[in-house]
Protein backbone atom coordinates (compact mmCIF):
# COMPACT_ATOMS: atom_id res chain seq x y z
CA UNK A 1 0.00 0.00 0.00
CA UNK A 2 1.29 3.41 -1.04
CA UNK A 3 1.88 6.05 0.85
CA UNK A 4 0.52 9.18 0.64
CA UNK A 5 3.18 11.55 1.17
CA UNK A 6 2.46 14.29 3.57
CA UNK A 7 1.77 17.90 2.89
CA UNK A 8 5.27 19.79 4.03
CA UNK A 9 3.47 22.07 6.97
CA UNK A 10 3.80 25.41 6.81
CA UNK A 11 5.22 27.21 9.81
CA UNK A 12 2.79 28.97 11.75
CA UNK A 13 3.41 32.64 10.73
CA UNK A 14 3.34 34.95 13.70
CA UNK A 15 2.93 38.69 13.38
CA UNK A 16 5.84 40.47 13.86
CA UNK A 17 4.41 43.87 14.77
CA UNK A 18 1.93 42.31 17.24
CA UNK A 19 4.60 40.64 18.98
CA UNK A 20 7.21 43.33 19.47
CA UNK A 21 4.19 45.67 20.77
CA UNK A 22 3.84 43.15 23.23
CA UNK A 23 7.43 42.64 23.97
CA UNK A 24 7.95 46.51 24.17
CA UNK A 25 4.74 46.57 26.40
CA UNK A 26 6.85 44.42 28.71
CA UNK A 27 10.09 46.49 28.41
CA UNK A 28 8.16 49.50 29.29
CA UNK A 29 5.72 48.58 31.88
CA UNK A 30 7.56 50.15 34.91
CA UNK A 31 6.61 48.58 38.45
CA UNK A 32 4.32 50.65 40.84
CA UNK A 33 6.26 53.28 42.26
CA UNK A 34 9.84 51.92 41.38
CA UNK A 35 12.51 51.19 38.37
CA UNK A 36 11.84 47.98 35.93
CA UNK A 37 14.64 46.21 34.85
CA UNK A 38 14.29 43.69 32.01
CA UNK A 39 17.05 40.62 32.56
CA UNK A 40 19.38 40.23 28.76
CA UNK A 41 18.68 37.13 29.51
CA UNK A 42 14.78 36.63 28.63
CA UNK A 43 15.66 39.30 25.57
CA UNK A 44 18.45 37.28 24.04
CA UNK A 45 16.23 34.09 24.18
CA UNK A 46 13.10 36.12 23.15
CA UNK A 47 14.64 37.88 20.18
CA UNK A 48 15.68 35.15 17.94
CA UNK A 49 12.65 32.79 17.86
CA UNK A 50 10.27 35.81 17.29
CA UNK A 51 13.08 37.41 14.42
CA UNK A 52 12.99 40.90 15.85
CA UNK A 53 15.80 43.09 15.97
CA UNK A 54 16.73 44.96 18.62
CA UNK A 55 16.82 48.69 18.86
CA UNK A 56 18.11 51.21 20.85
CA UNK A 57 14.64 51.61 21.92
CA UNK A 58 15.27 48.04 23.40
CA UNK A 59 18.14 48.94 25.52
CA UNK A 60 16.74 51.91 26.75
CA UNK A 61 13.33 50.31 28.08
CA UNK A 62 15.31 47.90 30.08
CA UNK A 63 15.49 50.72 32.66
CA UNK A 64 12.20 52.63 33.09
CA UNK A 65 11.15 55.23 35.53
CA UNK A 66 7.20 55.93 35.87
CA UNK A 67 6.41 59.53 34.89
CA UNK A 68 5.49 60.99 38.09
CA UNK A 69 7.64 59.53 40.47
CA UNK A 70 6.94 60.50 44.05
CA UNK A 71 9.58 61.84 46.03
CA UNK A 72 8.31 61.58 49.54
CA UNK A 73 12.15 61.86 51.11
CA UNK A 74 13.23 64.74 49.57
CA UNK A 75 10.35 66.55 50.69
CA UNK A 76 10.86 65.04 54.02
CA UNK A 77 14.88 66.32 53.92
CA UNK A 78 13.74 69.57 53.16
CA UNK A 79 11.42 70.35 55.93
CA UNK A 80 13.86 68.82 58.13
CA UNK A 81 16.64 71.08 56.73
CA UNK A 82 14.04 74.17 57.39
CA UNK A 83 13.32 72.90 60.73
CA UNK A 84 16.88 72.65 61.55
CA UNK A 85 17.61 76.66 60.28
CA UNK A 86 14.71 77.46 62.01
CA UNK A 87 16.16 76.16 65.49
CA UNK A 88 19.37 77.69 64.91
CA UNK A 89 18.09 81.53 64.06
CA UNK A 90 17.45 83.59 67.04
CA UNK A 91 14.98 85.62 65.72
CA UNK A 92 12.62 82.86 64.53
CA UNK A 93 11.80 82.08 68.62
CA UNK A 94 9.58 84.01 70.52
CA UNK A 95 10.23 86.40 73.31
CA UNK A 96 11.51 85.10 76.71
CA UNK A 97 12.94 81.38 77.05
CA UNK A 98 12.87 80.25 73.46
CA UNK A 99 14.89 83.06 72.32
CA UNK A 100 17.57 83.12 75.09
CA UNK A 101 18.03 79.27 74.71
CA UNK A 102 18.53 80.50 70.88
CA UNK A 103 20.77 83.25 71.89
CA UNK A 104 23.29 81.02 74.21
CA UNK A 105 23.02 78.12 71.45
CA UNK A 106 24.73 80.36 69.38
CA UNK A 107 27.99 80.48 70.51
CA UNK A 108 29.66 77.86 72.48
CA UNK A 109 31.11 80.41 75.03
CA UNK A 110 27.80 81.97 75.81
CA UNK A 111 27.28 78.52 77.95
CA UNK A 112 27.41 79.12 81.18
CA UNK A 113 24.87 78.81 84.53
CA UNK A 114 24.77 78.96 88.47
CA UNK A 115 27.52 76.51 90.33
CA UNK A 116 24.70 77.02 93.77
CA UNK A 117 27.84 76.64 95.72
CA UNK A 118 26.77 78.28 98.47
CA UNK A 119 23.50 75.66 98.76
CA UNK A 120 25.83 73.17 98.14
CA UNK A 121 28.23 74.17 100.55
CA UNK A 122 24.66 74.20 102.94
CA UNK A 123 23.84 70.81 102.15
CA UNK A 124 27.18 69.31 103.05
CA UNK A 125 27.78 71.35 106.48
CA UNK A 126 24.12 69.67 106.98
CA UNK A 127 24.61 65.71 106.05
CA UNK A 128 28.13 66.37 107.70
CA UNK A 129 26.77 67.74 111.02
CA UNK A 130 24.12 64.76 110.51
CA UNK A 131 26.99 61.99 110.42
CA UNK A 132 28.72 63.73 113.36
CA UNK A 133 25.12 62.68 115.51
CA UNK A 134 24.98 59.34 114.60
CA UNK A 135 28.76 58.93 115.17
CA UNK A 136 28.42 60.23 118.78
CA UNK A 137 25.01 57.55 118.92
CA UNK A 138 27.59 54.88 117.74
CA UNK A 139 30.01 55.59 120.50
CA UNK A 140 28.17 56.14 123.09
CA UNK A 141 26.68 52.64 122.54
CA UNK A 142 29.74 50.91 122.00
CA UNK A 143 30.62 52.37 125.36
CA UNK A 144 28.01 50.87 127.42
CA UNK A 145 28.18 47.55 125.69
CA UNK A 146 31.72 47.64 126.59
CA UNK A 147 30.57 47.68 130.70
CA UNK A 148 27.56 45.35 130.23
CA UNK A 149 27.95 43.37 127.38
CA UNK A 150 31.11 43.09 125.84
CA UNK A 151 30.72 40.10 123.78
CA UNK A 152 28.57 41.79 121.90
CA UNK A 153 31.30 43.89 120.66
CA UNK A 154 32.83 41.05 119.46
CA UNK A 155 30.22 38.64 117.68
CA UNK A 156 27.74 40.88 115.25
CA UNK A 157 25.81 37.68 115.50
CA UNK A 158 25.51 38.04 118.68
CA UNK A 159 24.45 41.83 118.74
CA UNK A 160 22.13 41.00 116.04
CA UNK A 161 19.94 38.85 117.88
CA UNK A 162 20.39 40.26 121.45
CA UNK A 163 17.05 41.86 122.83
CA UNK A 164 17.06 45.74 123.11
CA UNK A 165 20.19 46.06 120.55
CA UNK A 166 19.47 48.95 117.98
CA UNK A 167 23.21 48.88 116.24
CA UNK A 168 22.20 47.14 113.21
CA UNK A 169 20.00 49.78 112.70
CA UNK A 170 22.47 52.56 113.49
CA UNK A 171 24.71 51.10 111.44
CA UNK A 172 22.09 51.16 108.22
CA UNK A 173 21.31 54.92 109.30
CA UNK A 174 25.19 55.42 109.17
CA UNK A 175 25.36 54.31 105.65
CA UNK A 176 22.60 55.75 103.93
CA UNK A 177 23.81 59.19 105.20
CA UNK A 178 27.19 58.61 104.54
CA UNK A 179 25.67 57.93 100.78
CA UNK A 180 24.04 61.42 100.60
CA UNK A 181 27.18 63.08 102.28
CA UNK A 182 29.41 61.78 99.41
CA UNK A 183 26.66 62.66 96.58
CA UNK A 184 27.32 65.64 98.05
CA UNK A 185 31.00 66.08 98.17
CA UNK A 186 31.36 64.26 94.38
CA UNK A 187 28.66 67.30 93.14
CA UNK A 188 30.90 69.94 94.75
CA UNK A 189 34.07 68.49 93.62
CA UNK A 190 32.60 68.21 89.99
CA UNK A 191 31.34 71.41 89.59
CA UNK A 192 34.30 72.95 91.20
CA UNK A 193 36.75 71.48 87.82
CA UNK A 194 34.51 74.11 85.90
CA UNK A 195 35.58 77.56 85.07
CA UNK A 196 34.56 79.96 86.23
CA UNK A 197 32.57 82.47 83.35
CA UNK A 198 34.71 85.11 81.86
CA UNK A 199 34.13 88.71 81.83
CA UNK A 200 33.85 89.15 78.35
CA UNK A 201 31.40 86.25 77.85
CA UNK A 202 29.49 87.03 80.79
CA UNK A 203 29.27 90.85 79.56
CA UNK A 204 27.34 89.82 76.34
CA UNK A 205 25.07 87.58 78.23
CA UNK A 206 24.23 90.52 80.46
CA UNK A 207 23.68 92.54 78.12
CA UNK A 208 22.17 90.75 75.18
CA UNK A 209 19.34 90.05 78.54
CA UNK A 210 19.14 94.01 79.37
CA UNK A 211 18.82 95.12 75.88
CA UNK A 212 15.97 92.45 74.75
CA UNK A 213 14.32 92.31 78.47
CA UNK A 214 13.13 88.69 77.80
CA UNK A 215 12.98 87.22 81.44
CA UNK A 216 10.89 88.71 83.99
CA UNK A 217 13.06 90.56 86.79
CA UNK A 218 13.34 87.64 89.17
CA UNK A 219 13.73 85.03 86.95
CA UNK A 220 16.72 87.14 84.92
CA UNK A 221 18.37 87.68 88.44
CA UNK A 222 20.73 84.81 87.47
CA UNK A 223 23.06 86.83 85.82
CA UNK A 224 24.14 89.17 88.41
CA UNK A 225 25.63 86.08 90.12
CA UNK A 226 29.01 86.32 88.32
CA UNK A 227 31.07 85.08 91.02
CA UNK A 228 28.51 82.11 91.04
CA UNK A 229 28.58 81.30 87.10
CA UNK A 230 30.96 78.14 85.44
CA UNK A 231 31.31 77.94 81.71
CA UNK A 232 30.21 74.75 80.46
CA UNK A 233 32.21 74.95 77.49
CA UNK A 234 35.66 73.77 77.79
CA UNK A 235 38.00 77.14 76.52
CA UNK A 236 40.25 76.24 74.06
CA UNK A 237 43.96 77.32 74.28
CA UNK A 238 44.12 81.11 73.77
CA UNK A 239 40.87 81.69 74.05
CA UNK A 240 41.41 85.29 75.35
CA UNK A 241 42.84 86.30 72.56
CA UNK A 242 40.39 84.40 70.34
CA UNK A 243 37.99 87.22 71.97
CA UNK A 244 40.43 89.57 71.95
CA UNK A 245 40.48 89.46 67.93
CA UNK A 246 36.87 89.35 67.35
CA UNK A 247 36.56 92.55 69.85
CA UNK A 248 39.21 94.49 66.93
CA UNK A 249 37.31 92.49 64.10
CA UNK A 250 33.98 93.63 65.52
CA UNK A 251 34.92 97.43 65.87
CA UNK A 252 36.21 97.59 62.07
CA UNK A 253 33.46 99.02 60.18
CA UNK A 254 33.94 97.13 57.10
CA UNK A 255 31.69 94.61 55.19
CA UNK A 256 34.47 92.46 54.49
CA UNK A 257 35.17 91.43 57.92
CA UNK A 258 31.72 89.88 58.13
CA UNK A 259 31.67 88.36 55.08
CA UNK A 260 35.26 86.84 55.97
CA UNK A 261 34.38 85.76 59.36
CA UNK A 262 31.23 84.59 59.66
CA UNK A 263 28.84 81.80 58.58
CA UNK A 264 25.86 82.57 56.46
CA UNK A 265 23.62 80.70 58.71
CA UNK A 266 25.29 82.51 61.72
CA UNK A 267 24.67 86.30 59.45
CA UNK A 268 20.84 85.50 59.18
CA UNK A 269 20.57 84.06 62.70
CA UNK A 270 19.55 87.23 64.24
CA UNK A 271 19.05 90.98 62.63
CA UNK A 272 20.05 93.03 66.23
CA UNK A 273 23.04 95.24 65.36
CA UNK A 274 24.71 94.73 68.58
CA UNK A 275 25.23 90.67 68.29
CA UNK A 276 28.14 89.74 66.09
CA UNK A 277 28.91 86.36 65.90
CA UNK A 278 31.92 84.56 64.51
CA UNK A 279 32.89 81.63 63.63
CA UNK A 280 35.42 79.77 65.61
CA UNK A 281 36.98 77.64 62.85
CA UNK A 282 37.95 80.99 60.69
CA UNK A 283 38.77 83.07 63.81
CA UNK A 284 41.30 80.03 65.31
CA UNK A 285 43.05 80.32 61.35
CA UNK A 286 43.29 83.56 62.22
CA UNK A 287 44.66 83.21 65.31
CA UNK A 288 47.01 80.83 64.19
CA UNK A 289 48.36 82.94 61.87
CA UNK A 290 49.03 85.49 64.58
CA UNK A 291 51.28 83.61 66.61
CA UNK A 292 53.06 82.01 64.02
CA UNK A 293 53.93 85.48 62.88
CA UNK A 294 55.30 86.39 66.26
CA UNK A 295 56.80 83.45 66.69
CA UNK A 296 59.08 84.31 63.55
CA UNK A 297 59.52 87.86 64.83
CA UNK A 298 60.46 86.69 68.09
CA UNK A 299 63.12 84.34 66.82
CA UNK A 300 63.96 86.99 63.77
CA UNK A 301 64.20 90.56 65.42
CA UNK A 302 67.20 89.89 68.23
CA UNK A 303 69.24 88.23 65.67
CA UNK A 304 69.15 91.14 63.42
CA UNK A 305 69.69 93.54 66.22
CA UNK A 306 72.49 91.39 67.60
CA UNK A 307 74.20 91.71 63.86
CA UNK A 308 73.81 95.70 63.78
CA UNK A 309 74.90 96.05 67.45
CA UNK A 310 79.04 96.14 67.90
CA UNK A 311 80.84 93.62 69.20
CA UNK A 312 81.48 94.09 73.43
CA UNK A 313 78.36 96.16 73.70
CA UNK A 314 76.05 95.35 76.81
CA UNK A 315 72.88 96.64 74.69
CA UNK A 316 73.34 92.66 73.55
CA UNK A 317 72.46 91.23 76.52
CA UNK A 318 69.53 93.73 77.11
CA UNK A 319 68.57 92.84 73.65
CA UNK A 320 68.65 88.98 74.75
CA UNK A 321 66.76 89.60 78.16
CA UNK A 322 64.19 91.15 76.52
CA UNK A 323 63.24 88.95 73.90
CA UNK A 324 64.03 85.96 76.50
CA UNK A 325 61.52 87.85 78.70
CA UNK A 326 58.54 88.24 75.63
CA UNK A 327 59.07 85.41 74.54
CA UNK A 328 58.04 83.55 77.79
CA UNK A 329 54.76 86.11 78.45
CA UNK A 330 53.93 85.45 74.81
CA UNK A 331 53.98 81.47 75.64
CA UNK A 332 52.35 82.46 78.90
CA UNK A 333 49.30 84.08 77.37
CA UNK A 334 48.44 82.81 74.05
CA UNK A 335 48.74 78.99 74.83
CA UNK A 336 47.90 76.40 77.77
CA UNK A 337 51.28 75.87 78.33
CA UNK A 338 52.30 74.67 82.41
CA UNK A 339 54.74 76.10 83.93
CA UNK A 340 57.61 73.61 83.51
CA UNK A 341 56.48 73.92 79.93
CA UNK A 342 57.27 77.74 79.91
CA UNK A 343 60.78 77.15 81.95
CA UNK A 344 61.81 73.95 79.56
CA UNK A 345 61.09 76.29 76.12
CA UNK A 346 62.75 79.44 77.27
CA UNK A 347 65.45 77.69 78.54
CA UNK A 348 65.87 76.32 75.24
Amino acid sequence: MDSIPETPRTPPRLDTDLEKQELDDVFASPSQGGTTVVADEFQDQASPKLGIKRSITDYLRKVSLPEKFPDPWRRRTIESCDEAERIQRIDSHPEGYPQLAAFINSDDNFAMCRRFGFLHQRVLLYRQDELRDLEDQLVRLDDEDKEEMPKALKSRKLDDVREGSYRRGLIQQIDDKLKEYVDVVERIKSLSSYKSASTRDHTSVSNWLSNNATLSGEESEFIHHKSDLIALADLEEGSWFDGFVEDCLSKIPCRATRLLFTSPDQRNSTKDAYVHLYSKSRINILVRLVVCLLAVLLLMVPVVLLLLVPALNPIKIVVIVLFTLFFSFVLSVCTRAKRHDVFGATAA
